[in-house]
């Protein structure tokens, strides 16, 4: 047992920092502290392959040590190619950073239980299946004195940041509405719904554009496949949600609308947003195209370092907005409409 102090931003206090002496009373690995990071990725199926590719890069920068794949599945296992070591299960792990890139069902009862033992976690959304479960994460993060990301990646795209800063600076004048299109060819998966697999981004990225607004309601049509969302904010605005699985073409597309100007952009183009006034239509190009995904990795391991040093480190989104994503995305699949057999 020992004592360490370092900063912490839980909650909604981001930009108040708070000293805080706290016990380490995780269990098993304790990281060396030094700047080379080993990272452990969760589950490797579709989209664990896309953090293994990135984490490669990353290994090839020098900004992390090694990396190791745990998967049930030998399929999974054996095409992780890129990873320096692969295993079943997370006995006896020694990883700094462990990524969860699990099926969603698993992701707080694995999160807590990575926590206790002393890993960093990135879990990708949702954090819980229901906001107990995620408050539960969030518990156990602040309890063991861990850094916590919650993988909401679309808050790293820049087009997001570039549209947040035309919001701010007045560009669009007051925002009318909202609306959000995630439509995929994909199949649906086995387990969770569209709202839980598509729709948690759409909902985070919504509050996220009304400055961090909670909604008023949320009123849901359609079923697990293809649903449509309608959230409702103060002043009358209204976000508008379409997510689907088997699609007859991929679309991922924002528009938001305001009283001066109309601002659209396709989350697949990271450079640039167009911007519709009386004045006509313009492109607007972003200051950075990295992706969102290796934006999102990099500021977790920038958090690490930052613990090791003993400085604050910000999640984002900060531990409120994570909690209330997981809020709306429940109370949404709650509102799907109730099918029952003739």
């Amino acid at each position: 047992m020992y004592f360490r102090t370092n900063y912490f931003l839980f909650g909604n206090n981001i930009g108040h920092l708070q000293e805080v002496e706290k016990e380490d009373k995780s269990e098993g690995w304790t990281s060396c502290g030094t700047n080379v990071l080993k990272v452990a990725l969760l589950g490797c199926g579709r989209w664990g392959q896309n953090h293994l590719g990135v984490l490669s890069s990353f290994r090839e920068r020098g900004l992390i040590d090694r990396i190791i794949v745990i998967d049930t599945s030998k399929t999974a296992r054996d095409a992780a190619v890129l990873a320096d070591e692969t295993r079943v299960n997370t006995d006896g792990l020694e990883a700094d950073l462990v990524i969860i890139a699990t099926p969603s069902s698993l992701h707080a009862s694995q999160a807590r239980e990575l926590l206790a033992k002393g890993h960093h976690v990135l879990v990708e959304k949702p954090l819980g299946c229901s906001e107990s479960e995620a408050a539960q994460v969030l518990a156990s993060a602040r309890e063991f004195g861990r850094i916590l990301g919650v993988g909401l990646l679309l808050r790293f795209h820049p087009a997001v940041a570039l549209a947040n800063q035309l919001i701010n600076n007045g560009e669009l004048g007051r925002l009318v509405s909202l609306r959000f299109v995630r439509r995929t060819t994909r199949n649906a998966p086995e387990e969770g719904n569209v709202i839980e697999a598509l729709g948690v981004h759409a909902i985070d990225l919504m509050c996220n554009f009304m400055s961090e607004s909670e909604p008023s309601a949320v009123n849901v049509e359609g079923d697990e496949i293809e649903a449509r969302i309608a959230l409702e904010f103060p002043h009358g605005i209204e976000a508008i949600i379409d997510v689907a699985w088997q699609a007859s073409q991929e679309r991922r597309s924002v528009t938001l609308v305001g009283s001066n100007a109309t601002l659209k952009f396709d989350l697949d183009v990271h450079d640039r947003v167009v911007l519709i006034s009386d004045n006509g239509e313009k492109e607007i190009y972003c200051e950075s195209t990295i992706s969102p995904l290796e934006a999102e990795l990099e500021d977790i391991i920038t958090g690490i370092d930052n613990f090791n040093s003993g400085h604050a480190w910000a999640p984002t989104p900060d531990y409120g907005a994570a909690l209330r994503g997981v809020r709306w995305t429940e109370r949404a699949i709650q509102a799907l409409p109730i099918l029952r057999p003739h």
